[in-house]
C-alpha cells in the first residue's frame, strides 16, 4: 500500500486478505482454528511495506476475443478498476496502462495518459470490447516494444521503477506465446499471468514470469476473478 493509505482503507484490505484466508476451499475446519491474528497481521505488514516502497509502471494485457463474450467482459473492466485500488497513482508513483487483444493488441490508453486513480479506474470501466482471435503472443510482442516505451509513457531510465504487465485469458491462443513471452521476461517485464476456464496452464507458464508458483493463477469462471484480487496484490507487493 502507499504512504499516503488511509487507516479505513489498509483496515478494509486487511479485511478482505482475512477473509481469503479464511475461505481457502482446500483447508479444514482445524486449518482454519489454527489461524493466529499475529501471523495475518505480519503478512499484511510486509505486504504493505513492499507496496509502499515501489513504484511500477503496470500494464493490463486483456483478452477481449469472441469467447470472453460481452457480459464477462464488463466483469473485466470492473477487475481491473478494483485492482487499480491497491495502489498510490501519479506521475512520480504508479502509472497505468491497458492493452486489449483479439485479432490484433490495441492500447486503450498508455501509462502516460491518466494521473490520478479515479481517472484511471473511469476509463477502465469504459474499455471497449470487439470480439476475435486470441493472438496472445502478439500482444505480448507489442508490450514488449510498445507499450512500457517512453513513447507511452514508460520510465526506462528510472531504475527504482518496477515494470509489471498482467495478462488476462480465457483460452488457447492462436499464435505461439512462448518467444514473444521470454523477450519480455529479458527485457525487465515482470509478467503475471492469470487463465479463466479453459485456459492452459502450460501456455500461462510460459507467459508468467519465474517462480511459476507466484505469477500464475487460474479460475474457473469470470465470476471468480475478483476472488483471486487480494492474492494477486500481494504477490505483485512482494519483491521478486
Amino acid at each position: 500500500m502507499s504512504e499516503g493509505c488511509l487507516v479505513a482503507e489498509c483496515m478494509n484490505v486487511l479485511i478482505q486478505h482475512t477473509v481469503e484466508l479464511l475461505t481457502v476451499s482446500s483447508w479444514t475446519s482445524a486449518d482454519i482454528g489454527s489461524i493466529e491474528v499475529e501471523q495475518i497481521l505480519a503478512d499484511f505488514s510486509g505486504w504493505s511495506q513492499g507496496c509502499k516502497n515501489v513504484h511500477y509502471d503496470l500494464v493490463f494485457i486483456l483478452d477481449a476475443s469472441s469467447s470472453v463474450g460481452k457480459e464477462d467482459f464488463e466483469k473485466v473492466r470492473q477487475w481491473v478498476s478494483n485492482l487499480v485500488e491497491t495502489f498510490e497513482i501519479g506521475p512520480d508513483k504508479t502509472r497505468v496502462g491497458v492493452v486489449r487483444y483479439s485479432d490484433h493488441p490495441t492500447t486503450e490508453f498508455d501509462l502516460g495518459k491518466y494521473k490520478t486513480r479515479e481517472e484511471i479506474k473511469e476509463a477502465a470501466r469504459k474499455i471497449r470490447y470487439y470480439g476475435g482471435n486470441t493472438n496472445t503472443g502478439d500482444a505480448l510482442r507489442y508490450i514488449n516494444t510498445y507499450s512500457f516505451s517512453k513513447e507511452a509513457g514508460g520510465r526506462l531510465s528510472d531504475p527504482t521503477v518496477k515494470k509489471v504487465a498482467i495478462l488476462l485469458t480465457d483460452g488457447r491462443s492462436q499464435d505461439y506465446v512462448l518467444d514473444p513471452a521470454t523477450a519480455a521476461h529479458q527485457a525487465g517485464i515482470r509478467i503475471f499471468a492469470v487463465g479463466v476456464g479453459e485456459a492452459l496452464k502450460e501456455e500461462l507458464d510460459e507467459i508468467a514470469s519465474e517462480p511459476k508458483s507466484a505469477h500464475v493463477f487460474h479460475v474457473s469462471d469470470y465470476n471468480a476473478i475478483d476472488k483471486i484480487r487480494g492474492k494477486l496484490r500481494r504477490r505483485l507487493c512482494e519483491s521478486k
